[in-house]
């Protein structure tokens, strides 16, 4: 059960305006599926999604399959194409594949979707509860090996590269000093890759955003919102 401070508004409770059945399973899952595309950067070619407990028993029902895809399409909870998201990913050619695991969810949670994607040479597993409302945590992010393992509500910052750690410092430094609210710091590090996960305790500023980006180009960046 999510907790009262898991929500950050009003709106967070009510939940969105989104089309679909249920807030959890129509756009959370959008939202789980959208958090996976920011961080792999581009629209996967390949795209693998574990359900776990109540998510495995009823997504067939309750449009989960649509919703996560048309996350992972870039669509929106109220864009009606999410009725049509499968429908869109085969004519573009990206291979899809659900699977129902059974026993006990991997992330503490009924509401529970393990998004593993690929791009290219670059892979992404991302592990993300809904827990009403429209509203998601991320449980674990995997790039190319390197994972940071969380229990965080949106928004993140998220980094990655191979850039000496020095310069990751000096990117989350430049942050604060430009007013960006952080809450927490998760670093890993796979094969001299840094991946660092930051929550915010508010969206970023798309201004501030982009001149990070401009400041730091030699790391790569995804702001999930």
């Amino acid at each position: 059960m999510a907790r009262t401070a898991d929500y950050r508004s009003a709106f967070d409770v009510i939940g969105p305006i989104m089309v679909g059945p249920s807030s959890s399973h129509t756009a959370g899952a959008v939202r789980i599926g959208s958090a996976a595309r920011t961080v792999l950067g581009t629209e996967p070619e390949k795209i693998h999604i574990s359900y776990y407990e109540s998510f495995a028993e009823t997504h067939l029902g309750h449009g989960t399959d649509l919703a996560i895809i048309a996350g992972l399409l870039d669509f929106d909870p109220e864009d009606p194409r999410v009725k049509t998201s499968i429908e869109i990913a085969k004519e573009k050619g990206i291979d899809i594949e659900f699977v129902e695991e059974t026993g006990t969810s991997i992330g503490d949670h009924p509401n529970t979707a393990l998004v593993k994607l690929d791009a290219g040479d670059k892979h992404v597993e991302v592990l993300g509860n809904s827990i009403g409302g429209g509203t998601i945590k991320l449980r674990s992010i995997h790039i190319n090996g390197a994972c940071v393992v969380m229990n965080h509500t949106l928004p993140l910052i998220v980094l990655y590269g191979d850039s000496p750690i020095a310069e990751f410092n000096s990117c989350i430094a430049r942050m604060f000093d430009l007013g960006v609210k952080v809450n927490e710091e998760i670093k890993s590090n796979y094969n001299d890759h840094h991946l660092i996960a930051i929550q915010l305790y508010k969206p970023i500023k798309l201004e501030t955003y982009e001149a990070l980006k401009k400041e730091y180009p030699n790391i790569e960046f995804a702001n999930i919102i």
